[in-house]
């Protein structure tokens, strides 16, 4: 970063800080920060972390508040029947300052580890080839199983007429098929990416990948899991696209779009008008009023909820009762929430912040962590995006990705075995699969910062 970025953004930060912890409505503040730091330090590439970093933090923080703060000020009425339910303005000052310190602290790590200060030479990959029997197979293996699963839980029936109810109900028990879906789901779209970019006839390659986001994201979340394949599918062609301010709108506006589509299918229509999903925004990007209540209800601490990670495992061994809490954000919403667990088992979700601030004293020690993790998605970064290792891209493209569930949960997941397990079962699936003959040096991809 240069000198004059430095000799001007450190002053204004500092500022915007005060008047962040002395201003009424701080959030503005620490959203202009966050805004700040991205534009001035904005990355060259599209999968760079801190592209997702800055993607998490500015729906939970940048667009929550700042449409709680326009309402306020034209005194919008509330049409939701629950009311306002988010409420930036009365949030604590430790809240506005822990989320601007794990920000910034996360954002420079990642900065630092994904630059080329830890350079390994790219590698540019020519005759890229891709075994099409061997994704047919994988394409119908999928279709087939999304139909067992829909079978097998409530029914095709239930899962077309009354899919919201079946979506949150009825999938419990079938865990172990609906992973093995996801990871023959995602290794499926990938290698379609791969043969589309391939292709000369790529039309039939995007209707049939289309397909299969769909019946895959019928199962796994419309919302969520549909914007999360798209990427997948179309990571061999980000994989090298420069990251420009007409990119961020562009992708805003997909992603809008999609949101709203996925709300409607999910909801039956509840939040078609645009007051209701105007409102639906705020509060579906509810973390930090969730980790508000943390913060004014009890004192930070040491260690207080990392021991969950085991509680999973043990409980598929029987060694744990069932009712035990395997996640943060579970133990919470029985806390908070105990109907919509009894009733739904679906769960709140609390931010980063809170497991940092129940584990590592907050603001004292989050930085340690912060960093363990920054270092860790650098160094596959480099192996996958600087090195062009196509091997390699899906388990960073799925990380990449990750990044938005652990900035609303915990750092390690009670799932860290699964994800390493499906890893290595994509790395050997992705090897035989897809064939490239690594050629010369490129120096000209060493500062894909």
């Amino acid at each position: 970063m240069g000198d004059w970025k430095i000799f001007g953004y450190i002053p204004i930060t500092l500022l915007l800080t005060l008047m962040m912890l002395n201003m009424p409505w701080g959030c503005a503040y620490l959203s202009i920060i966050i805004l700040i730091t991205y534009l001035l330090f904005r990355p060259q590439y599209i999968f760079h972390p801190n592209n997702m970093v800055f993607a998490s933090y500015g729906l939970y923080v940048i667009l929550s508040s700042t449409l709680t703060l326009i309402l306020s000020l034209i005194e919008w009425e509330y049409v939701l029947p629950w009311g306002q339910i988010v409420f930036w303005k009365e949030m604590s000052l430790y809240l506005l300052l822990q989320v601007e310190f794990t920000f910034l602290v996360l954002f420079f790590g990642l900065r630092y580890f994904c630059s080329n200060r830890f350079f390994i030479k790219p590698i540019e990959i020519h005759e890229v080839s891709i075994r099409s029997n061997y994704t047919n197979l994988l394409y119908i293996t999928c279709i087939a199983l999304v139909f067992a699963f829909m079978e097998s839980t409530a029914g095709v029936g239930e899962w077309i007429n009354n899919y919201s109810y079946t979506y949150l109900a009825k999938r419990e028990g079938h865990g172990l098929l609906n992973v093995i879906i996801i990871v023959l789901g995602n290794i499926a779209v990938f290698l379609l990416g791969m043969q589309t970019i391939l292709s000369d006839r790529k039309l039939l390659l995007v209707f049939k990948a289309i397909i299969l986001c769909i019946f895959l994201s019928i199962i796994g979340g419309i919302k969520s899991r549909f914007i999360f394949l798209l990427i997948v599918y179309f990571s061999p062609y980000l994989l090298v696209m420069k990251f420009r301010l007409s990119t961020v709108i562009l992708f805003a506006t997909i992603f809008f779009l999609l949101l709203y589509l996925g709300t409607l299918f999910r909801t039956e229509f509840f939040y078609a008008s645009a007051p209701y999903f105007l409102e639906m925004l705020i509060g579906y990007f509810n973390a930090y009023q969730l980790h508000d209540y943390i913060v004014t209800s009890r004192e930070p601490g040491l260690f207080q909820t990392v021991w969950q990670v085991f509680v999973k495992p043990l409980q598929i061994l029987g060694q744990v009762s069932s009712d035990a809490s395997f996640d943060i954000s579970v133990m919470l919403t029985k806390e908070y929430f105990p109907e919509q667990w009894d009733n739904e088992k679906a769960t709140q979700q609390w931010p980063i912040e809170t497991e940092l601030y129940l584990n590592y004293f907050g603001i004292y020690l989050s930085w340690i962590p912060l960093l363990i993790y920054a270092g860790f998605l650098g160094w596959i970064y480099r192996l996958a995006i600087i090195e062009r290792n196509y091997w390699f891209l899906l388990i960073y493209v799925m990380e990449f990705q990750r990044i938005f569930s652990t900035l609303r949960g915990t750092l390690i997941p009670w799932e860290t075995p699964i994800y390493i397990g499906q890893y290595l079962v994509i790395y050997f699936v992705c090897k035989y699969t897809i064939k490239h003959a690594r050629v010369r040096h490129n120096a000209s991809l060493a500062n894909a910062e």
